[in-house]
């Protein structure tokens, strides 16, 4: 969506209009597959060119469930690297992460 207004309804009061100037409406089912297809390309890169955790001659860099995501690594250095990929995407785009979670 781009350029709404939405506004706050409460019993018999409503709030002021609210400029929205893009985004996506939270319950639009296409909100999830939107949001997965903009951030396959960061676990692309992840898996490319991350630093995983090995087991059984697998490498896993991340857990991605809905808007969370986790990631991997057997060492120090793997998570810098993959908190590097994770900063340099989302300069790129404009998300933001919630590390503290």
């Amino acid at each position: 969506y781009h350029n709404i207004n939405t506004r706050i309804d409460l019993k018999n009061e409503h709030s002021d209009t609210i400029g929205i100037r893009i985004g996506v409406k939270q319950g639009d089912p296409m909100s999830p597959i939107l949001f997965n297809l903009s951030v396959d390309p960061l676990l692309c890169k992840l898996e490319e060119e991350g630093e995983g955790f090995h087991h059984r001659a697998k490498s896993v860099t991340t857990m991605a469930f809905a808007d969370d995501l986790v990631l991997l690594s057997g060492s120090w250095e793997g998570m810098q690297r993959n908190i590097e990929i994770v900063e340099a995407f989302c300069d790129l785009t404009g998300l933001r992460t919630q590390g503290e979670k």
